[in-house]
């Protein structure tokens, strides 16, 4: 009977063992270097329930310095927000002047063609062409641009040019090379309706047409005269191109330009 009877001392080192097994895996012996067995009694019960509570808050403290750790490392670390980082200032677009502003280019060669004249309309001149200085006369080319069509062509006044004297037709029907002036004559858009024009099986409908008359020096592009102009001829033309559109312009006149330029032309 006293073999299947368990001692005191080895009731509680046993029970106390495996208590602490299943609360944290820990044995007895790491907290107790000496292991002989606890003597009997009431105070062996309260040295038990001290060491139980000792164990406990450390377990406790150990779980709480964890959790405290980890916060700590994930606000400190991870959880923080970057600083805002303002975008470099943006430095201002280059500001062009003079020689390198967009404007009028000088040729690197003389007046050779009316096509070169023509170039005058758009943004060319020529500084070794004669300028328009002193008295009259200014020899002069007229360029106009057909509606529909991006290429400029020459017109002659027939009536200033070859029915006067050779004077008269050397300032309306220059020599590329003596012109001074160049009127441009472009289309800038259409007004009242005016009639139909047949052509074959076709129809088209003649509106005013509005024009823009400019004048340069040849030798500088300088700005010599503007003016508006509606065209007056609003006959429907002998040939239709077929570059024209379905709208036909009634075009401006002779007897127009001639108005508008004889007085820098011819003084």
């Amino acid at each position: 009977m006293r073999d299947a009877e368990e001692t005191p001392g080895d009731s509680s080192g046993a029970g106390l063992g495996a208590r602490l097994v299943a609360l944290g895996g820990l044995e007895l012996g790491q907290f107790d270097p000496a292991p002989a067995a606890a003597p009997a009694g009431p105070d062996a019960g309260r040295a038990r329930d001290r060491r139980r509570r000792v164990i406990s808050a450390l377990v406790a403290v150990a779980v709480v310095a964890c959790f405290g750790t980890a916060a700590y490392l994930f606000v400190s670390v991870g959880g923080s927000t970057p600083p805002a980082v303002s975008a470099p200032p943006r430095k201002p677009a280059p500001s062009f002047s003079g020689a390198d502003a967009a404007g009028p280019r000088p040729a690197d060669h003389g007046v050779r063609a009316e096509d070169d004249l023509h170039l005058v309309c758009d943004d060319r001149f020529y500084p070794s062409a004669p300028r328009a200085r002193g008295g009259v006369p200014h020899p002069v080319l007229i360029s106009e641009r057909a509606a529909g069509t991006d290429y400029r062509t020459s017109r002659t006044l027939n009536q200033a040019a070859y029915a006067g004297s050779a004077t008269q037709r050397r300032m309306w029907a220059p020599e590329p090379a003596k012109a001074q002036l160049v009127a441009c004559l472009d289309l800038t858009g259409s007004g009242r309706a005016i009639r139909d024009c047949r052509s074959g099986a076709e129809t088209r409908k003649l509106v005013e047409g509005r024009y823009l008359l400019t004048v340069y020096e040849v030798a500088t592009r300088r700005k010599v005269a503007e003016r508006p102009l509606t065209g007056t001829d609003r006959t429907c033309p002998f040939v239709i191109l077929s570059s024209a559109g379905d709208t036909l312009y009634s075009a401006v006149e002779d007897q127009q330009l001639f108005e508008q330029l004889r007085k820098r032309v011819e003084g």
